[in-house]
């Protein structure tokens, strides 16, 4: 062998070297490298990871320089594997030694799968490979280099794939931070042809991406590339991307499922990094078809979207502007629902903790504060345009399941069209749209203006919009419901400036309006008519120059239980008034509200009392008038001048100014011919009796002022009578007939000059119950002392009593005088009767006892005891008599000396006999004596009265005689 080896030449030893070499190197190649390499690999990638990582099986073929991995792993406990593929090929070209580039024929992967996993916490599977690795790099010193060495700035390395594949891919994404483990799996597979790092050739770096959806969609990116610098442009395309199963991976972080829905969306690309990156998108198109978001436990979608397009999408980021040339949609369906906890779309996006929904919201309201700021100072970073928006066919629901049962609002058949929308620059845009509400009332509206600085302007109008539609909410809120009702309004209006300022112009009619209390009438309108609204929040006004009302038919009722409308509303309410109350704003300025004209024509108001029995009603009727200058201003003054017919018959009329701050009053108020009978429910409370007949009139003045109320009435009763008796607890004790026929007149007329006067913030002060008691008073007086009442008719003499001449019975001068103002009475009250009682007194006791003692000392000379006490023998008479009649002296009647003056000691004398004399006869006079005295005065009262002054008999009775009274002569009664 060696010999022989010996003698070949060295070009054949050559040859047999390098075939022993090639051989070498094709076993070593075939045999020892791929077990090499599998070690090696899994050893660092475990190494690397900290995680087990298997090859199965490495082959490498030296003769072609291509490589093929099998079965390669790494490993998770939770996903199986956390990244795999079935083989990886590569085709390594000799060439790339004469290219100065490593070129690569092919590389192919086949199989890959890449599995996450996100658990509770936020935690995903592969944290655990991260920490490792950074630990990894804690612990290697970081190696020092010089930044001025070359290759420390160094470009890419110089790459080259004639084909780089990938088939049979997935991505695999499970969201298993939720309840329920939700998995998304999206097949993969591309083909880039001609890679590299440093070509130029248009024909480099093309590479075409898909993705397959598990429900029929796809993700198609295609395009090319190159490095250095680095430029990229192409096109992207979804279509049919099921959101259902996308939704899944995010459920647990919002409060809404997806039911249905798929996505398009296409768009062209480029992308430059130099001289500053920049991406350009064009021709974008997005595409939503049958899109539901629905609340769990709901049987319909809170937002249906059957289609909306959105074509000519571009975005440049160097320009940073956005144009949407134009978006359609075509039928969306929205339904709001309102919930005790409030309405459930502004909490669809939030997430189901509250905690982390009240920071989100934070976070919202947060951004959008400072989006709005931007847009208004116009210093938005990016320009957004979009041209057109046209929406058709929209139907937005409004559903209130606060009410019991719950009520539904929608708007239908809207349409809407945006144009000329820019965010970021001063421009002006427009808008159109109509729809309908609750099913008949047609809605309109239009508007332009810009958004930086912000200056709107809009149009609307409603017209036959049904108010009873609305009537659940107001039957929540009081015992009222609207049962009829047309409204329709028209609406101009602004918003301007930072604030924003708005004004709003307006008119609003209403037809055929009726309003219910507890299913009872309560308000009727025939038509309601607002002119010339006008609102600022510049001002802080609101000013209408008419309100009109026509055909108004009003029900003010006071129920069984006493209580005025207003007092039932706050009652019925006070259950469900809210805590929000006007925090905040007691130092806010006042706003200013000013109508300038309130006319009624044709309008009537009625009032029943149902406390009373039988109840009283009463009612304005065709009410006109105008109340005009109405002002919140202080200080102003309005105008009234309202006409009506008091239960259809009596005219009324009140005048003149009024003011509520503050308060102020000067009214004329004027009620002529009134029925009295409908006041029976009153007269038989208070009067104890119902009205027979009667007729009313008052011409009243009412001032209010300081609050202090002034008021003088002119009450007139024509022909009031009362009638039959009703027993009432509340009616006053008192000949209530006998006080009104004091009060009437011949003519049948009771006149009745009121005044009253009261503090109104006086909590014990009403104005009813203050008129009340000056009427009662009045007719109470009238019965228990008539003739106080009738002593106007009597020149000012009160003729309760007439007195006589004490012991005398004939009508003197002074008598006859008060019996001629009697009769004067007695003509102007000719239902009036009168009764006479004859009466005496401790006087007329003395008088006959005179009489009797001066018939015995002088018989028809006695002139009195003065003259008697000058007169001698009448003196000596005097004190006989006394010592007769009481068997004593008459020295021992003084208990002093006697004058020394023999006449003046006499006269004495005479005097005490006297005094006592008159004392011992006054005693002795019979009750014959007074009897027959009365009586005598009373039938010569009565033939005066009748003889002399024309009276008839029949109105003059004489009574049984009063003795020993306080009256000598006589004392009167009345009747009827």
């Amino acid at each position: 062998m060696l010999q022989t080896w010996k003698r070949i030449s060295w070009k054949r030893k050559t040859l047999v070297i390098l075939a022993g070499l090639y051989l070498l190197y094709v076993l070593l190649g075939f045999l020892v490298a791929p077990g090499l390499v599998q070690r090696n690999a899994v050893e660092i990638l475990a190494d690397l990871t900290g995680r087990e990582v298997v090859i199965e099986e490495v082959k490498i073929n030296p003769l072609t320089l291509s490589a093929k991995v099998n079965g390669f792993a790494i490993k998770d406990e939770q996903t199986e594997v956390l990244a795999a593929f079935e083989s990886l090929y590569v085709n390594f070209q000799l060439s790339s030694l004469f290219r100065w580039t490593w070129y690569f024929d092919q590389v192919a992967m086949d199989g890959l799968t890449v599995r996450a996993r996100r658990n509770p916490g936020s935690e995903f599977n592969f944290d655990d490979i991260l920490a490792h690795i950074e630990a990894q790099s804690e612990a290697e010193p970081e190696p020092e280099t010089d930044p001025a060495a070359p290759g420390s700035d160094a470009a890419l390395p110089s790459v080259a794939v004639g084909e780089l594949v990938l088939t049979n891919g997935d991505l695999r994404y499970t969201e298993a931070a939720g309840k329920e483990p939700h998995e998304l799996i999206l097949p993969i597979g591309f083909d880039i042809n001609n890679f590299s790092t440093v070509a130029k050739d248009k024909d480099a770096n093309d590479y075409a991406i898909r993705l397959e959806g598990p429900d029929g969609g796809a993700f198609e990116w295609a395009g090319h590339f190159e490095f250095s610098p680095f430029v990229a442009n192409g096109r992207l395309l979804v279509e049919r991307v099921d959101l259902v199963s996308l939704a899944k991976l995010s459920q647990e972080q919002v409060r809404f499922t997806v039911p249905s829905g798929e996505l398009d969306l296409e768009a062209e690309y480029a992308f430059s990094e130099t001289p500053e990156p920049r991406l350009q998108l064009s021709q974008g198109r997005l595409t939503l078809r049958n899109v539901a978001l629905q609340k769990p436990g709901e049987e319909a979608p809170s937002v249906l979207l059957p289609g909306i397009e959105v074509s000519g999408i571009g975005v440049d980021t160097q320009a940073q502007t956005v144009s949407v040339p134009e978006v359609m949609v075509n039928k969306p369906e929205i339904s709001a629902v309102l919930e005790q906890t409030g309405v459930d779309l502004a909490t669809l996006f939030l997430p189901p903790d509250e905690e982390k929904a009240d920071q989100f919201k934070e976070q919202v309201k947060e951004k959008a504060q400072q989006a709005a700021e931007r847009i208004v100072e116009a210093e938005t970073l990016w320009k957004v345009t979009l041209d057109k928006v046209d929406v058709k066919g929209s139907t937005l629901k409004f559903s209130d399941r606060t009410l019991s049962p719950a009520q539904t609002v929608a708007l239908t058949e809207g349409q809407f069209t945006l144009t000329n929308l820019v965010v970021g620059e001063e421009a002006p845009f427009q808008w159109q749209g109509s729809g309908k509400v609750a099913g008949e009332g047609a809605l309109t509206h239009s508007g332009e203006g810009n958004l930086a600085p912000l200056n709107i302007s809009s149009k609307a109008s409603v017209t036959g919009l049904p108010l009873a539609t609305f009537s659940p909410w107001l039957e929540r809120e009081m015992p009222l419901s609207i049962a009829a009702g047309v409204l329709s309004i028209d609406a101009d209006a602004n918003v301007a400036g930072e604030a924003p300022d708005v004004t709003v112009a307006a008119s609003a009619n209403m037809q055929g309006l009726n309003l219910l209390e507890n299913g009872q009438p309560l308000l009727k309108a025939n038509k309601t008519r607002l002119q010339g609204l006008n609102v600022s929040t510049v001002t802080q006004q609101v000013q209408i120059d008419e309100i009109g009302l026509t055909g108004l038919d009003l029900v003010s009722q006071i129920d069984s239980q006493g209580r005025d409308l207003a007092t039932r509303l706050e009652t019925d309410n006070a259950g469900t008034a809210s805590g929000s109350g006007s925090a905040g704003t007691e130092d806010a300025d006042p706003w200013q509200v000013g109508i300038k004209r309130v006319r009624f024509i044709g309008s009537q108001v009625r009032h029943e009392d149902l406390t009373l029995t039988p109840n009283f009603r009463i009612g304005l009727y065709q009410l006109s008038g105008l109340i005009s200058n109405l002002n919140s201003r202080p200080g102003s003054r309005a105008n009234l001048n309202m006409q009506a017919q008091v239960d259809r018959y009596a005219p009324f009329t009140i005048k003149g100014e009024i003011a509520a701050q503050p308060l102020y009053s000067d009214l004329t108020v004027s009620l002529k011919n009134y029925e009295m009978t409908s006041l029976t429910p009153y007269t038989g409370l208070y009067l104890g009796y119902q009205v027979e007949k009667g007729q009313l009139g008052v011409e009243s003045g009412v001032n209010i002022e300081n609050n202090l109320l002034q008021s003088k009435s002119d009450i007139r009763a024509d022909q009031f009578y009362l009638g039959e008796k009703v027993e009432s607890d509340e009616a006053v004790k008192v000949p209530i007939k006998l006080g009104l026929s004091v009060l009437r007149s011949r003519a049948g007329e009771i006149h009745l000059p009121v005044t009253m006067s009261g503090e109104l913030d006086d909590p014990n002060f009403s104005v009813a119950g203050m008129i009340l008691k000056v009427l009662t008073n009045i007719v109470v007086k009238a019965a228990t002392a008539p003739f106080s009442v009738l002593a106007g008719l009597a020149g000012g003499e009160n003729l309760e009593n007439i007195a006589f001449t004490p012991g005398s019975a004939t009508v003197g001068p002074d008598t006859a005088g008060s019996l001629a103002a009697l009769a004067n009475v007695l003509n102007e009250k000719t239902e009036l009767q009168i009764g006479l009682i004859g009466t005496t007194s401790a006087a007329d006791r003395r008088a006959l006892a005179e009489q009797v003692i001066g018939e015995a000392v002088a018989g028809d000379d006695w002139a009195g005891i003065e003259q008697a006490l000058e007169n001698t023998s009448q003196r000596r008479k005097l004190k006989r008599r006394y010592e007769s009649v009481s068997e004593q002296k008459v020295e021992a009647l003084l208990n002093e000396p006697l004058p020394e003056d023999d006449e003046a000691a006499d006269k004495q004398l005479a005097r005490a006999a006297w005094d006592s004399l008159l004392a011992l006869e006054a005693g002795a006079i019979s009750k014959d004596q007074l009897i027959e005295l009365a009586r005598l005065r009373s039938e010569n009262a009565k033939a005066q009265l009748v003889g002399e002054l024309g009276i008839a008999q029949s109105r003059i009775y004489l009574n049984e005689s009063t003795l020993d009274g306080d009256v000598a002569g006589l004392t009167l009664t009345l009747g009827k």
